[in-house]
C-alpha cells in the first residue's frame, strides 16, 4: 500500500503552497516542532523566523516538483537544500543535509496546524530585537545538540 492509499488518520497532516501545485501528505507524528531564527530561514521566509515540522521522510508523500536552493550555513557550514514552488515561490520544505532521514516542513503551509506548539528555539542569538523569547520552549544560541 502506497503512502497515497493510507486512511486518513489523526497523525495524517496534509498541506500546500500558495497556488496549489505543490501538496503533500505526511503519516506520523513529528520529531519536533521548533522556531529556527537563523538568518538563512529569515531571508528564505522574509520573515522573522520560520516555525519547522521534523518529520521522518519516508512519511511524506509529495506532489507536484518542488525546485530547490542550496545554502551553506554561514555559523555551522552545514548544507541545507530550500525547497519552494517555483510557481509561486512558497517555502515548502528543507532538507538538512546531516540528517537524510527527517524532512522539514514549513507549518505555514500546513492545512491544519492545529496541536503543533513548538518545544524549541534555535538559533536565538540571531532572532529580531522585538521577538520575545517563549516562555516554555528550550532555546539555544545555535544548532540545538
Amino acid at each position: 500500500m502506497s503512502t497515497t492509499d493510507v486512511a486518513p488518520n489523526h497523525d495524517t497532516r496534509t498541506g500546500h503552497c500558495l497556488c496549489g501545485s505543490i501538496s503533500y501528505r505526511f503519516d506520523a507524528q513529528p520529531e519536533a516542532v521548533v522556531v529556527c531564527h537563523c538568518g538563512h530561514c529569515q531571508r528564505h521566509t522574509g520573515s522573522a523566523f520560520s516555525v519547522n515540522v521534523l518529520i521522518a521522510r519516508d512519511s511524506l508523500d509529495i506532489k507536484g516538483e518542488p525546485r530547490s536552493y542550496q545554502t551553506t550555513g554561514a555559523e555551522n557550514g552545514n548544507l541545507r537544500d530550500r525547497l519552494f514552488c517555483g510557481d509561486c515561490g512558497t517555502p515548502i520544505f528543507t532538507v538538512l543535509h546531516e540528517r537524510p532521514d527527517l524532512m522539514i516542513v514549513k507549518a505555514g503551509t500546513l492545512d491544519d496546524p492545529t496541536g503543533l506548539e513548538p518545544t524549541a528555539e534555535v538559533w536565538r542569538r540571531r532572532a529580531q530585537d522585538w521577538v520575545k523569547p517563549g516562555e516554555h520552549r528550550a532555546q539555544f544560541d545555535g544548532d540545538a545538540k
